[in-house]
């Protein structure tokens, strides 16, 4: 992707560009989510992020760069959300629970849901998203089977299942937590958490919990 403007001739991005960018990221996102891939348009992303179609174009060359670069920018974001939850807490159990709030605490739940639904269904139709698909996925699954795998090692958790089946379990229920969130379909955040800490406890064959939820 050519990004344009002052900072290819100098190398240098002003602070306010990097503000402005982050910002028509977040609205093309948005539009994603809404519209989709292929009926989001560079209207709908001015108006949201409040800047001109020609201050858009500045950042990002072509309509599609902009939305493969806003797809990137959502799955970044939201790894990094993950990485950081999971940062220094020892106990598996309670590092899981956390992850757990963090998927389904999320003030903007459905909105994300609807994004990541959204960008799944368009990965269908363009392979250049689905890359960014299976980091997310990827990115889960390590985490959840870091914590799965150190839960075994100190016999707090037995699991009923092989443990790549037991990760498996709890990624298809993230998945269909999440469309089911997506298309209204009356799931509710604490219906979420409930259905996905149970899964967890059931499928790790998790002992003597200590929660802290």
């Amino acid at each position: 992707m050519a990004e344009r403007g002052a900072s290819e001739r100098t190398g240098v991005v002003p602070a306010g560009a990097d503000v402005q960018r982050e910002r028509i990221l977040r609205a093309a996102a948005l539009a994603l989510a809404e519209h989709g891939f292929d009926a989001a348009r560079l209207r709908d992303v001015a108006n949201s992020a409040q800047v001109s179609i020609g201050s858009i174009q500045h950042h990002f060359e072509t309509r599609d760069a902009l939305f493969r670069h806003a797809f990137e920018w959502s799955i970044g974001e939201l790894i990094g959300r993950w990485r950081c939850t999971a940062v220094g807490e020892p106990d598996p159990w309670r590092r899981f629970e956390l992850l757990v709030r963090e998927l389904t605490g999320d003030p903007d739940l459905i909105r994300r849901c609807t994004t990541w639904t959204e960008f799944c269904a368009s990965a269908a139709r363009h392979e250049e998203l689905r890359d960014g698909i299976r980091r997310v996925h990827d990115e889960w699954r390590a985490l959840v089977s870091g914590i799965l795998a150190e839960g075994v090692a100190t016999g707090e958790f037995a699991p009923v299942m092989s443990q790549e089946a037991a990760v498996g379990a709890v990624m298809a229920v993230v998945d269909g937590c999440d469309m089911t969130i997506a298309a209204a379909g009356g799931m509710t955040p604490e219906r979420y958490a409930e259905v996905l800490l149970g899964t967890g406890r059931a499928v790790f064959g998790v002992r003597n919990v200590r929660s802290g939820a």
